[in-house]
């Protein structure tokens, strides 16, 4: 397929008919493996929503610490998890049917590993991109050590007002360039990132705009989407005093939960759809 060729519509096709094949196998993964695991992981380990009790933070530095270290431990377990169901998905998808549910989990959990590491280094160094564009606007003020003048302020604003939007763009585009790293490494069944990065890279250049709009339009949807429940999920807990009570907990944790599952799919049948649009006409059969 002509990569200049591509269409953002049969890019959605492919993506929402993705898991039709295998659906039961597909929600075993993502729902089971990447939702349901990391929930019970988080309310029997995690001590639920008892891990925000001030006085359990302010129990002392040692307790808080130990805390801090096991939740962040208890974090990655779940990210590994989630990131592997994801991979799981992705393999059923384009094995044509070869790979079995327990296979294709055995090499998502695996190829989450080195996807971790990775996701680290690129926080990384977008941290590292970030803090030397909003550095550079505050530095003057902070090396001074004098209170800026209102015209500094207003500079600073400004600087800030062009930086922020320029930087998630460019999160934005790098998205979209690097967006079949994952249906990649499933579809070879490889554990080397950097296959996929290399691979992803060259087959978004010709398209990278059309999948840039693409991604910003989704972002624009899913932001509406949010506000509307976040606004509801609020007026809920604040309608019964502020205080989540039993019953109301109960429906946060079913309602994260009917969250969670759109978003998921999404995360996995949007890649795969881009990759099954520029990629090789045989992936997965067109997901058999």
């Amino acid at each position: 397929m002509d990569v200049n060729n591509i269409s953002i519509s049969q890019a959605w096709s492919y993506a929402t008919s993705f898991f039709s094949g295998r659906a039961a196998e597909h929600a075993i993964a993502l729902i089971g493996v990447g939702i349901a695991v990391p929930l019970i992981l988080q309310l029997a380990l995690g001590g639920g929503m008892a891990a925000f009790d001030p006085a359990r933070m302010t129990s002392g530095a040692g307790a808080f610490a130990a805390f801090s270290g096991f939740a962040m431990l208890l974090g990655l377990v779940n990210y590994i998890l989630q990131t592997g169901s994801y991979f799981a998905s992705w393999r059923l998808g384009f094995s044509d049917g070869q790979e079995n549910v327990g296979g294709a989990l055995g090499y998502g959990l695996v190829a989450a590993l080195p996807v971790l590491l990775f996701t680290a280094a690129i926080l990384f160094v977008i941290g590292i991109i970030g803090f030397l564009l909003f550095g550079g606007a505050f530095a003057p003020a902070l090396l001074s050590g004098r209170q800026p003048s209102e015209s500094a302020l207003a500079g600073m604003g400004f600087a800030m007002l062009i930086l922020v939007p320029l930087f998630l763009l460019f999160i934005v585009w790098l998205a979209a360039r690097l967006c079949c790293t994952g249906p990649i490494m499933a579809d070879k069944r490889t554990f080397n990132v950097l296959t996929g990065l290399s691979e992803s890279w060259r087959i978004t250049g010709a398209a990278q705009w059309k999948i840039f709009a693409y991604f910003i339009l989704l972002g624009i949807a899913f932001l509406v989407i949010a506000m509307i429940l976040g606004a509801v999920v609020g007026f809920s807990v604040f309608a019964s005093g502020g205080m989540p009570g039993a019953g109301s907990m109960v429906g946060l944790i079913v309602g994260s939960i009917v969250m969670s599952i759109p978003v998921a799919y999404l995360q996995v049948g949007i890649p795969a759809g881009i990759y099954r649009a520029l990629g090789p006409v045989d992936a997965g059969s067109v997901f058999a």
